[in-house]
């Protein structure tokens, strides 16, 4: 892995593969994040580790305790919806400012993903429908060529993300073909060319993936 990646420091190398398995659940919530087996998961030394941790803290993804350890960062219902209100104000605009700029050609891609997403709910490959609906997002977000707000999205994007996962993970009712029905919603909205309604449709669309996350935390954290 570290040769094919010589352009990158070792500190953030380890950074984004750690960060990766927080966020696609290979480490869980509160779960301890041992510094002598990182160390040896990844052959590095332990001042890159501590580099790599530090960011991931900073980013609010692990979370390091009077005594030194270090934790993954929980899920809380508190913070579900503190990260979907920004996301519904931040999506919803760059989604308008799409809608400005897109093109026939772009249009297509769009529809390419939810083709995409169906195959994947075809064959029961949850994960892989939440990827393609985010390749969709993120296709959307370049679109809008508003750098600012993608910044700020930035911020949070990793947070997003692992919430994303956890309604196919947790969720015992989730039904994959209902993201993939709601995304198609949104591309008939770009069609039209109305810019209200695209904003309003993404809007629906995050308010319904908080309800998602929502089953799924309650499903996931013990009473």
């Amino acid at each position: 892995m570290f040769e094919k990646a010589k352009r990158k420091s070792t500190s953030d190398i380890v950074y984004h593969e750690i960060r990766r398995k927080i966020v696609e659940w290979y480490f869980e919530p509160l779960e301890h994040l041992s510094e002598e087996q990182l160390v040896e998961q990844f052959a590095v030394s332990r001042t890159p580790l501590r580099q790599a941790l530090y960011r991931l803290e900073l980013e609010g993804l692990v979370i390091k305790a009077s005594n030194g350890r270090i934790h993954v960062t929980d899920i809380t219902l508190k913070h579900a919806k503190e990260i979907y209100c920004a996301r519904e104000i931040l999506e919803g605009t760059l989604a308008r400012e799409a809608s400005i700029r897109i093109t026939q050609l772009e249009l297509q891609q769009l529809n390419d993903k939810i083709h995409l997403m169906k195959l994947a709910a075809s064959e029961q490959r949850i994960m892989d429908v939440v990827k393609y609906g985010t390749e969709f997002h993120d296709l959307i977000h370049h679109l809008s060529e508003n750098e600012t707000m993608m910044r700020f999205l930035e911020q949070i994007y990793h947070h997003i993300n692992r919430y994303r996962r956890i309604g196919g993970k947790f969720n015992r009712y989730y039904d994959p073909n209902r993201p993939i029905r709601e995304h198609e919603e949104i591309y008939k909205a770009f069609l039209t060319g109305n810019d209200d309604l695209v904003e309003s449709v993404m809007r629906e669309h995050i308010r319904n993936s908080y309800t998602t996350a929502l089953l799924a935390i309650e499903s996931y954290v013990p009473e």
